[in-house]
């Protein structure tokens, strides 16, 4: 069976009833978009464009041989030696570029193939042929697009190491994580529902992960598999080795369902009630509409001991690193409230109820960082600024406090230091897609003001 990516993320197999759902990497942002007459969608390991081969132009039998896929780490030119017309009109405008900044790929492991779909006109049916480009990122992060918007550079210029790829997917590469096994990995399992909604938290061990991400890409570590009543996650570079697999105790809709690397906060269970801060898989099922109500159990897991059923745990939160409130009842009453008066665009007076709160509690990170938010939406730019600058002296490993600042140093228009902050946060949450967006949208507005200047002179 093919592996799941970012041109197929959820692929189907076996028979109607036992459909098996596929997911190997984490969704990037923008997720998808246009190049020329081709489609492109990426994952956090990779960027893939898909171009259909419609027209007189493609008329009669296509092969591979017809192909040429040239690519090194900086760019690809694709061509077709036996149709000239073609090749100007589809693939120089769709699949040659050079890739973004700094952005590269890893040419080994990059392929391309030319598959067939139907495609369906009144109650015609027809087959259609597509060019798919895989390039695997040689860094998992989000691109804002597949190719740089100027001028294709000369090969030459571009690199010395220029590849023909053949056509097909290279075989299944061995194992990339040397010396870590799942079990090395794996600290706990917790499983909290709604109505609607299954979430499963699996907690790895901070230290090993690290040593894993060393020899491999986030991206190319975890798989799962589901079918509409059953769950597989496993580490995929310990020949696949399980870290968790059960039976569903309802059905849920697989196509619906959402996973990230995110951190969990946990109740250590000690007189003290400490809080251990942990990285996390965080697997999110959505219910199938005959299945939604709260279920006794969740998961009848399936290990080497025999079957275990697995009831909701209440011991998690997505806490992104953040501490406790330990707010009293009255403050806690000021938060929520300063908390609605947000979420109705009633900026200031959020503001208000979150300085009363702080009268009593100075020192909240949480707070602060929530009256930042309401002064950066109410225009209260340099407020906002001190308020997150605080947030970090007191939680330094939070990066929402960088993400403050970073917008209220936008709001300030000094973007290369909102630039920086911006920077230093996705450096922290390399799988986290909204500091590259709100790196993109500072670098725009920064252009545009310099490109203002210069009308000027």
């Amino acid at each position: 069976m093919e592996e799941a990516t970012a041109d197929e993320h959820l692929q189907a197999e076996g028979s109607v009833s036992e459909v098996v759902h596929r997911l190997r990497d984490f969704w990037a942002s923008p997720s998808h978009g246009s190049q020329g007459r081709a489609r492109w969608q990426q994952t956090m390991g990779s960027m893939v464009l898909r171009l259909m081969l419609q027209g007189g132009a493609w008329s009669g039998g296509l092969s591979e041989e017809e192909f040429q896929v040239r690519i090194c780490e900086r760019g690809i030119r694709v061509s077709n030696r036996h149709r000239p017309e073609a090749d100007e009109a589809f693939l120089k405008c769709s699949l040659n570029g050079d890739f973004p900044d700094d952005l590269e790929v890893l040419v080994r492991s990059s392929w391309w193939s030319l598959d067939c779909c139907e495609s369906r006109t009144g109650l015609h049916f027809a087959r259609e042929s597509i060019l798919v480009v895989h390039l695997a990122k040689a860094k998992d992060r989000s691109w804002p697009h597949p190719f740089a918007e100027q001028k294709l550079a000369v090969p030459s210029d571009l690199s010395t190491d220029w590849v023909t790829l053949p056509a097909g997917k290279p075989a299944e590469s061995a194992s990339e994580v040397k010396g870590l096994r799942a079990e090395d990995l794996l600290e706990h399992v917790g499983i909290s529902q709604t109505d609607e909604l299954v979430t499963v938290r699996l907690l790895l061990k901070e230290d090993k992960l690290e040593d894993a991400k060393k020899q491999a890409p986030l991206s190319r570590l975890f798989g799962l598999d589901l079918t509409e009543d059953s769950l597989r996650i496993f580490f995929r570079c310990d020949g696949n080795t399980p870290l968790l697999v059960g039976q569903l105790c309802g059905k849920i809709v697989p196509v619906q369902t959402d996973w990230s690397m995110t951190k969990v906060t946990m109740e250590e269970g000690d007189i003290q009630h400490r809080r251990q801060t942990s990285p996390a898989l965080v697997v999110q099922l959505r219910k199938a509409a005959c299945s939604r109500s709260l279920w006794p159990a969740v998961l009848v897991e399936h290990s080497q001991e025999g079957p275990r059923e697995i009831a909701p745990d209440c011991t998690l939160s997505v806490e992104d690193q953040a501490p406790s409130d330990d707010l009293t009842h009255a403050d806690a009453d000021l938060k929520a409230k300063g908390d609605e008066c947000f979420r109705t665009q009633k900026y200031d007076m959020a503001v208000d109820f979150y300085s009363k709160a702080l009268q009593n509690t100075p020192d909240n990170e949480k707070l602060l960082s929530n009256r930042s938010a309401a002064l950066e939406a109410a225009g209260r730019f340099q407020e906002a600024l001190d308020d997150a600058v605080r947030c970090e002296e007191l939680a330094p490993k939070w990066p929402k406090s960088l993400y403050r600042q970073g917008l209220a140093l936008k709001g300030l228009k000094r973007y290369d230091m909102a630039i920086s902050a911006f920077s230093e946060g996705q450096a922290r949450e390399l799988e986290n897609p909204n500091w590259q967006k709100e790196l993109e949208d500072t670098e725009r507005l920064k252009a545009a003001r310099q490109a203002s200047r210069s009308s000027r002179k």
